[in-house]
């Protein structure tokens, strides 16, 4: 007898139970990430590199390159919204995680301005591959989150504006958290 995988809309309610909880867990992240950003970067990245400031341009570097994801994520969860191929439980969550990228795109711009830089808007087209199905859309997402939680991380050590670190050391909790749940949704062991 041939049985058949569960289908990822079977993830549906847990994924919505999730989105439910997220503004309670954000807000403790947080708040815990800002009171321990060095320990966080240490554990999330093995990066036992001292967190010591390198220079403004640098700072300015960092953003520009956390910018591009950003205006990538937003496009990558837009894409995966508008292809007709997400259940309502995992569009619902995509929505979330676009909503949150928007956020870090807004803020990152802000900071720039800020600083007397002007930010770069979004490409006009992205490299996101084939999309012919749910799972192709997870993979995705799942894929540009890992990346940005290997990049905050990673250049984390090298800001040297506080304000900036600790504005990183969040979007590096959300990013943690979206790459958690959607290797939920994909059977991928988070350890």
């Amino acid at each position: 007898m041939h049985t058949q995988k569960p289908e990822l809309n079977s993830v549906a309610p847990v994924l919505e139970n999730n989105v439910a909880e997220r503004n309670v867990r954000r807000e403790w992240l947080r708040l815990a990430s800002t009171a321990s950003v060095g320990a966080m970067v240490f554990l999330l990245t093995g990066n036992t590199k001292k967190l010591y400031a390198q220079s403004l341009q640098g700072d300015l570097g960092i953003l520009t390159a956390a910018l591009y994801l950003e205006h990538e994520a937003v496009a990558a969860y837009q894409a995966g919204a508008e292809s007709k191929l997400l259940s309502p439980g995992v569009l619902q969550l995509a929505v979330a995680f676009q909503s949150d990228h928007k956020y870090h795109r807004d803020g990152i711009s802000g900071v720039l301005k800020s600083l007397g830089v002007e930010p770069k808007g979004p490409e006009k087209k992205y490299n996101l591959g084939s999309l012919h199905s749910e799972k192709d859309i997870l993979r995705l997402a799942r894929d540009r989150e890992n990346g940005a939680v290997l990049a905050y991380g990673t250049l984390a050590s090298n800001i040297l504006t506080k304000a900036v670190l600790n504005f990183g050391a969040n979007v590096l909790v959300d990013e943690v958290r979206h790459r958690t749940v959607l290797n939920a949704a994909l059977g991928i062991p988070n350890y």
